[in-house]
């Protein structure tokens, strides 16, 4: 795939900025190919002409809750943490007060935001006035969200709330005995070759001259140029859109089974519904309809907004951020725009059957076999006996009486690949042949 396939439809773009009052846009697109198209529009500082560019970085908002949610699971696959496990065991600085005879709160339900915790928007600080995190946690000093509580019954339901990932930030490193910034640096940014990105709340004072000032509504300066955010695993990453598709690319390849950093288990349930019916997984938007599938996140922070998305049936990532509050209506127009050409697959349609007909492999080993009978397709899972699927005019094959959908995807010219769709939850299986590469 070109870089040219790659690049969207930018012609709107300097209009829209002048009539939401967007001083600067930053964008990528990226495939699994490797193929990546950045560019920059506006300026890093509104009323001046120091252009956006493709490494300038900006505030990454509630996109830190996403990345954070990969480190984490990244010590849960070795072991460090337990997805359901009690948070007790692993806090040591802080503990979530009046727990007595109350149900547990686990990990998972930290990254899912299913804790139950209190419901908190964080607005930053001033560098001088900014509190610790254990602070936040407290309520105490000079914090000004209310201290972290257990307010509905954990489990219980979705709510989403920064709370959730300042717990979960104390409880990695309590877990680990290293500071934050270090831990994601070591475990993610690195790993995933994200050279432009930091959690420390010092990284914009150290290039000021690379960092995109944040606006208010109607494209007025945030005294001091941006906040600072001791809160980092919820709102306190910088970074750039072509780091943030580093990411969401390397996430798309862990659900094929193709990453070395982080499983497939453990990427597919991040990109699984925690909640039934629910639009979120462990650290993850996602959006399941059809022909709109994604998942990635989204994020507004005081002085800037942003969004991280991949779309895997065709492999393609974009990212885009702004530095204005008011750059939430160009992000929806941007979206839109990357929904209509990049959340199809290349080939669903008319796929032909012989070509699909053979052995996948899904998760631990386990088998699907495709085979093709008097013109229709068979599936067979697990040596089970296998059951006939009927043709959907979209391309997808279903079974009548089962809830279960299939359909053929391929890329370019790669192999096909088999998605499997059972209550709402999507899993996709490869060819034997590809796993024998």
């Amino acid at each position: 795939m070109s870089s040219g396939r790659l690049s969207p439809d930018t012609a709107a773009l300097p209009e829209l900025m002048s009539i939401y009052d967007v001083p600067g846009v930053s964008i990528a697109v990226g495939h699994v190919s490797g193929q990546v198209w950045t560019a920059g529009f506006g300026a890093m500082v509104g009323g001046t002409s120091t252009p956006v560019t493709a490494s300038t970085a900006f505030a990454a908002c509630s996109i830190s809750k996403h990345v954070a949610a990969f480190g984490a699971l990244l010590l849960v696959q070795t072991g460090v943490l337990n997805l359901d496990t009690d948070i007790g065991e692993y806090l040591t600085s802080w503990h979530l007060p009046g727990r007595e005879g109350q149900q547990g709160v686990t990990v998972r339900q930290l990254l899912a935001h299913t804790a139950g915790l209190s419901d908190t928007w964080y607005r930053g600080y001033a560098a001088d006035r900014a509190p610790s995190l254990l602070q936040v946690l407290d309520g105490s000093g000079s914090t000004t969200t209310p201290p972290v509580r257990q307010t509905l019954l954990p489990g219980s339901r979705f709510r989403y709330s920064g709370s959730h990932y300042s717990v979960l930030q104390q409880l990695m490193v309590d877990a680990t005995g290293t500071s934050f910034e270090d831990l994601m640096r070591t475990l993610v940014l690195e790993p995933v070759a994200m050279a432009d990105s930091s959690f420390d709340r010092q990284f914009p004072h150290q290039r000021p001259d690379q960092v995109a000032h944040g606006h208010h509504g109607g494209g007025t300066r945030i005294p001091g140029g941006w906040r600072t955010q001791p809160e980092m695993a919820a709102a306190g990453l910088w970074s750039t859109p072509t780091d943030l598709i580093r990411l969401d690319l390397e996430i798309a390849r862990a659900a094929l089974g193709d990453s070395k950093l982080l499983d497939r288990d453990l990427a597919t349930q991040m990109c699984t519904p925690q909640i039934p019916g629910g639009g979120y997984g462990l650290g993850t938007e996602l959006d399941d309809r059809a022909g709109r599938r994604r998942f990635g996140h989204t994020g507004l922070n005081v002085g800037y907004t942003c969004f991280s998305y991949v779309w895997p049936d065709s492999g393609t990532a974009v990212a885009a951020m702004t530095n204005s509050e008011d750059g939430w209506e160009l992000l929806v127009s941007i979206r839109a725009a990357v929904d209509r050409r990049y959340a199809s697959p290349t080939s669903i349609t008319a796929v032909p059957l012989a070509e699909v007909a053979g052995r996948y492999v899904l998760h631990d080993g386990y088998p699907i076999d495709i085979a093709v009978t008097n013109g229709q397709l068979a599936l067979a899972a697990a040596a089970q006996q296998p059951v006939v699927l009927l043709a959907d005019p979209d391309g997808r094959y279903r079974h009548p009486d089962l809830d279960l959908e299939v359909r053929f995807l391929r890329t370019d010219d790669q192999p096909y690949r088999l998605e499997l769709r059972q209550e709402g939850v999507t899993q996709t299986a490869r060819p034997v042949t590809e796993q024998a590469e």
